[in-house]
């Protein structure tokens, strides 16, 4: 995992990929699966490749639950996270703004 490749791709996006293109720059091993808004079709595919815990650090999986529907983003350290979706290019936004809507962290497992 090299988080400098998020850093080197803020303002960019792929529309395909929506809010999950930063987990996509950083963990490219990851199967890519269709974006559904679905926590049942989510959740079990977020626990094959990723173990929850309680206190997260850069480079870990912050799962969100924004107007019914899900968004990622990957935290970047000190009380910032990496996000996008397609009104807004990949960028940085202090998570104590979103920290209500928080509904998970997760760390990379092989």
């Amino acid at each position: 995992m090299n988080i400098n490749i998020l850093f080197q791709n803020i303002g960019s996006i792929d529309e395909k990929l929506d809010c999950l293109y930063p987990v996509y720059l950083l963990y490219p091993e990851i199967p890519k699966y269709e974006f559904i808004y679905d926590e049942e079709y989510f959740t079990p595919l977020i626990k094959r490749h990723f173990r929850e815990i309680e206190e997260f650090n850069a480079g870990d999986l912050l799962v969100f639950k924004l107007l019914n529907s899900f968004h990622f983003g990957i935290y970047a350290g000190n009380g910032n996270f990496f996000h996008c979706c397609k009104k807004h290019k990949l960028r940085i936004s202090r998570l104590s703004g979103y920290k209500k809507y928080l509904k998970g962290c997760y760390k990379w497992h092989n």
